[in-house]
């Protein structure tokens, strides 16, 4: 079983559980929760610490009576109707050429809003996900075996979770459903070995910012990607 090494904040796992994380920190961290039963487990912990928390600011004689009569209303009004076992959704593909790459049941969903397929020099692909209502931008990128993006660094924030495959940088190396948290600090060229791929998607909120020789002319393309 592939192990996890790189996981969100547990700062940003209490604001998920607490329904205070948007845009592409929510949606990477949601897909991420599906391959990392660890973070599962925090934001269910938290979950359940918030509804202790609730009960017992509300623990006086009076609420408890009010808290059980609502309730008691609520049951009443449930439409007399056996509960149905929902049925677990088909694995969804993405295709690139010949290549098919299963989801995470959240990013699936989202398929309907994937722009086409762009060549890049060096053995990469990257398409757009259109998420609806959000300033970030998400770009699914597949890397060949043997391949590396131009060193780069970031304007603002880059979220990235590995799909499948893997790469690394001069930090470490990423394997799927690590989630990779990136900024202006940081200044990297990753680059996947000789016998894997790579796909993963990204979320970024400003364009990359190409640093090394030639690849400072990507810059104008950087941007008008991002637009």
């Amino acid at each position: 079983m592939n192990t996890i090494n790189h996981h969100p904040d547990t700062a940003w796992l209490e604001a998920y559980a607490e329904g205070r994380l948007y845009g592409g920190k929510a949606l990477l961290l949601a897909a991420h929760l599906e391959f990392c039963p660890r973070c599962r487990q925090k934001v269910a912990d938290h979950e359940n610490a918030l509804s202790e928390q609730c009960w017992h600011n509300h623990s006086d004689a009076a609420s408890l009576d009010t808290t059980e009569a609502m309730l008691s209303s609520m049951m009443e009004t449930l439409p007399d109707t056996p509960l149905v076992t929902p049925q677990p959704e088909s694995p969804v593909e993405l295709q690139l050429e010949h290549r098919r790459f299963v989801l995470p049941r959240v990013l699936a969903r989202q398929l309907t809003h994937l722009g086409s397929w762009s060549r890049l020099p060096g053995g990469l692909h990257q398409a757009r996900l259109n998420a609806q209502g959000d300033d970030d931008r998400f770009f699914f990128i597949h890397m060949d075996a043997n391949t590396s993006v131009p060193q780069h660094t970031h304007q603002g924030e880059e979220l990235t979770l590995v799909l499948h495959g893997g790469f690394a940088d001069d930090r470490g190396e990423y394997k799927v459903g690590d989630f990779i948290h990136l900024d202006g600090r940081h200044n990297h060229q990753p680059f996947t070995d000789a016998d894997e791929d790579c796909l993963v998607i990204s979320a970024l909120d400003q364009p990359l910012q190409f640093t090394s020789g030639l690849a400072r002319i990507l810059n104008p393309l950087s941007h008008l990607f991002f637009r």
